[in-house]
């Protein structure tokens, strides 16, 4: 273990890190919990993650990408969920959410999930099945339950950025998803859709970028929310300057506070964003320096100040962060390809987290 000590506007940060190893795929850490699933091919995708979310102390929903078992030579992209009704004590077998009908040459998943009430979720996945025809990437949505029953899928946006991972999360009234849209430009800048009484809005580009790139960034955006309370964070490289910015909002996400630029240059995105009670943010994000990735903290506020960088990690090849808040800080979790595999756990503590 080792810990970090910063100094911030309003008190101390402490991080403290701690380390689990993995190593061919088991780890060497008995956590005492059943397998979930095991024995399938599941995506190597760095940026398609599984997840897990709690409906309540009790429900939870996981959810992952595979490949087809009878296509491993091919591009297409299972996603499936298991339930849990015991505080993932035991799982149901796995379900099929999304259709694997994605065409030669794209894939597709990048979901993400957020609760609708204690008994199902609302799923979001990239859905590549017409990238053969239409050279398109679409948005989708599903409704899961605990009993294993799904509602209908829906398109929520035709035409997509093709490997951008998604960010899904429950305001106080509503669901604000944010991922990165495409226009047959190729201008990839970040939309939001809104689920609001059981209807899905339009998408919108919550800041117009304009980013022109041929190719997908594999840099989606990141949202939380606290009540009315959202963050959002993205990378953009328009105009060949590479940038991480967050805005904030203050009514669920309906309107976003002009972006704040948080990185210190040369920043290669991957951002995450942590609410905290104060009304502040703490970002992470990934910048190069001398052929070293250094994974990066900063706390912000939403008059746009901001206070100094704490480094969390410095790697040849770090992966994508992840953080949650909890009761008693922020948890922040990354990979490390060298040497071997490992996966590194932290906690970030403020004395408002």
């Amino acid at each position: 273990p080792a810990s970090v000590q910063h100094a911030g506007r309003n008190g101390d940060t402490e991080l403290a890190r701690t380390e689990r190893r993995w190593h061919g795929g088991l780890p060497i850490v008995d956590l005492a919990r059943p397998k979930l699933v095991e024995g399938r091919h599941f995506s190597r995708d760095r940026a398609s993650a599984p997840g897990v979310v709690a409906l309540s102390s009790h429900n939870l929903i996981a959810y992952w990408s595979q490949k087809p078992v009878e296509k491993q030579s091919s591009n297409e992209i299972e996603l499936f969920m298991a339930v849990s009704t015991d505080s993932g004590g035991h799982w149901t077998l796995p379900v099929l959410v999304n259709r694997s009908t994605a065409q030669p040459g794209e894939d597709n998943g990048y979901s993400s999930a957020a609760a609708l009430d204690e008994k199902q979720a609302q799923l979001i996945w990239l859905d590549g099945r017409n990238w053969e025809k239409e050279k398109r990437v679409a948005l989708m949505a599903r409704a899961v339950r605990v009993d294993g029953t799904m509602g209908e899928s829906r398109l929520l946006d035709g035409d997509t950025c093709t490997c951008c991972s998604t960010s899904l999360v429950q305001t106080k009234t509503d669901l604000l998803a944010a991922y990165r849209g495409h226009t047959p430009e190729n201008i990839r800048d970040i939309a939001l859709v809104r689920l609001a009484s059981g209807v899905w809005s339009q998408p919108r580009i919550v800041h117009p970028d304009h980013w022109h790139i041929e190719a997908c960034p594999v840099n989606g955006p990141h949202l939380d929310a606290d009540g009315q309370r959202a963050a959002l964070v993205w990378f953009s490289a328009a105009n060949e300057q590479p940038a991480v910015k967050l805005a904030f909002s203050s009514d669920g996400g309906g309107e976003f506070s002009a972006p704040v630029r948080i990185d210190t240059g040369r920043t290669i995105g991957r951002g995450q964003v942590t609410l905290l009670p104060d009304g502040s943010a703490v970002v992470l994000w990934l910048e190069n320096e001398s052929g070293a990735a250094k994974l990066l903290a900063r706390r912000v506020y939403p008059d746009g100040t901001a206070e100094g960088v704490l480094e969390v990690a410095r790697s040849t090849n770090i992966s994508y962060p992840h953080t949650a808040r909890t009761t008693t800080g922020i948890v922040v979790t990354w990979a490390e390809a060298t040497p071997g595999s490992r996966v590194h756990v932290g906690v970030l503590k403020t004395h408002l987290a």
